[in-house]
């Protein structure tokens, strides 16, 4: 890892790669150069006319006003030199998107998964060196897409980063958390990350399956009526996490759903976005990650399984209409 970490690779440009792109390019550096780039999926389709002038819009947090702002694509030569490259992609795309440039990655270049779910690591470990530093960051901040290249920051809320792979000292955990806070707050190191990812796997496994199958906003997953159906859920999780050294309590977890439910009580969950826009979901990174490691650990998911395979029934019902 070097010292700076000013050349940043933004990969993806939805709605959470787009907001990273945006508060990290628009952050001033004392003393230092930066070169902030965002790699998108559909930038091979654009002249150099269209890459050369190209723009994004935001409207900022609890503002109507919408701006605009350059946006500059990656290039090769920004991916060769990236020191911190961040994945804010769908679960399913990350591996396709590591492979296409781990040729082009430098040993020292800190990895950064952002997505929802889990099950993608070890596709991507095989694909970089072993002592490349790979990272999970997991996000509360509401932002959703608009319309291509255009979002709406709708929530603040906070990140939580952590160790997959790799080794980093404490002054280097200490650099790379204060390069994130200082763009988008609030950012936090954790030693144990792999707890955090398992509890947000837990919400997602109840919030957005509920909401998609029954079109419902996320506080309304709190309805007495899937009380029964969420400690089914947990429960089953809560197993299969035994077998990971994941040690989770019922109490908790309901708590928590019940808040973020509560929290999130207007916003339509991203599988349940995507269900209505007839897109892929993450759900095999989600209930169905559950299924497989309960057929690994021969454990019983029923409900997690059954919800799972709902949501694919539900996605190619709604791709035939």
């Amino acid at each position: 890892m070097t010292d700076t970490l000013n050349n940043i690779v933004i990969v993806g440009q939805g709605a959470m790669g787009l907001l990273w792109y945006h508060h990290l390019s628009q952050q001033r550096l004392n003393n230092h150069r930066q070169k902030v780039t965002l790699l998108a999926s559909n930038q091979a389709l654009l002249d150099k006319a269209a890459l050369n002038s190209a723009k994004y819009q935001l409207t900022p947090y609890r503002q109507e006003q919408t701006k605009s702002y350059s946006l500059k694509y990656s290039q090769k030569a920004d991916i060769n030199s990236a020191n911190i490259i961040i994945l804010c992609l769908k679960s399913f795309h990350i591996a396709s998107a590591v492979e296409r440039i781990a040729k082009d990655i430098s040993p020292h270049c800190l990895i950064i998964l952002a997505h929802n779910g889990m099950g993608t690591f070890a596709g991507v470990r095989k694909l970089l060196p072993n002592k490349q530093v790979i990272l999970a960051m997991l996000t509360t901040h509401g932002c959703f897409r608009t319309a291509p290249l255009a979002i709406t920051h709708t929530g603040l809320g906070q990140s939580d980063i952590g160790l997959l792979a790799g080794e980093l000292s404490n002054e280097q955990q200490n650099r790379l958390t204060n390069r994130l806070n200082l763009a988008l707050p609030h950012v936090s190191f954790h030693q144990d990350i792999k707890t955090k990812q398992w509890l947000k796997l837990a919400i997602n496994c109840v919030i957005n399956p509920i909401t998609a199958l029954n079109d419902i906003d996320n506080g309304e997953v709190n309805n007495k009526k899937f009380t029964k159906q969420i400690k089914l859920l947990l429960v089953e999780i809560i197993e299969v996490s035994k077998k990971e050294h994941i040690d989770l309590e019922l109490s908790e977890l309901q708590a928590v759903v019940h808040k973020v439910a509560n929290a999130t009580a207007r916003n339509c969950s991203s599988m349940r976005s995507d269900t209505r826009a007839g897109k892929a979901t993450e759900v095999d990174y989600i209930n169905g990650y559950i299924h497989s490691l309960g057929q690994q650990n021969n454990i019983a998911t029923p409900e997690n399984s059954r919800l799972w395979q709902q949501v694919l029934n539900l996605n190619h019902s709604l791709n035939r209409e």
